[in-house]
């Protein structure tokens, strides 16, 4: 509520146009069975979008909108019924997007971002003994989407969007290294112990306060 009110704000100090600020909350099933060693929850994520308007091409309420995005996202887990695992990401996002107005509220879209994402994962057992290891890997994401426009003005405008989208990444490899003071113990003797490949693909649902200045 108070990123909404935020972005409120901003919009109605510019002057609507060809630029866009958009904070956006997604849902990310995790389907591989890297991921669901994890944890079986989805990963939660949000964050931020810049789009500028390119221009109208020859048909006629189509638009070509280029954008950049940084977000974040966690999920937490079981491994072995002992110990408890954290994910986070954060991710960054160059892409384009076109768009075409089926009414004067609403607005379908086609979004198809390229990018990289920082997978970080930490295990940890009951003794407070923990382990952990980051990597980063590639990110194709690709999305269809509905704006709702709620207002539509000559200095600004606020839309709420909805996208369902699915995203690919490259395997991330990562070995579980244990922290400073784990006495390099979890649970089991242990140095470092090889995770595998870690990959954070999946079918996602975002929605979106959207302010157009």
């Amino acid at each position: 509520m108070r990123s909404a009110i935020a972005l409120l704000l901003l919009a109605g100090t510019a002057h609507a146009g060809n630029n866009e600020l958009t904070f956006f909350e997604t849902d990310r099933a995790l389907r591989t069975s890297s991921a669901n060693a994890i944890t079986d929850d989805s990963l939660l994520g949000a964050g931020f979008t810049y789009a500028r308007n390119l221009g109208s091409g020859f048909i006629p309420h189509l638009e070509l909108w280029a954008q950049g995005a940084f977000q974040w996202g966690s999920a937490d887990g079981l491994m072995f019924q002992t110990l408890t695992t954290e994910l986070r990401t954060l991710g960054f996002s160059l892409g384009g997007q076109l768009r075409y107005e089926l009414h004067r509220r609403i607005t379908a879209s086609a979004r198809l971002d390229l990018g990289t994402t920082r997978a970080a994962v930490a295990i940890h057992d009951e003794m407070n003994h923990s382990a952990s290891d980051h990597g980063w890997g590639a990110t194709t994401a690709g999305a269809l989407g509905l704006d709702f426009n709620l207002f539509r003005g000559s200095r600004f405008g606020l839309a709420l969007r909805c996208e369902l989208g699915a995203v690919a990444t490259s395997s991330i490899p990562l070995t579980a290294t244990p922290d400073s003071g784990s006495e390099n113990t979890l649970h089991l003797e242990m140095t470092a112990t090889s995770l595998g490949s870690l990959n954070l693909s999946g079918p996602s649902l975002a929605f979106a306060f959207v302010g157009q200045f």
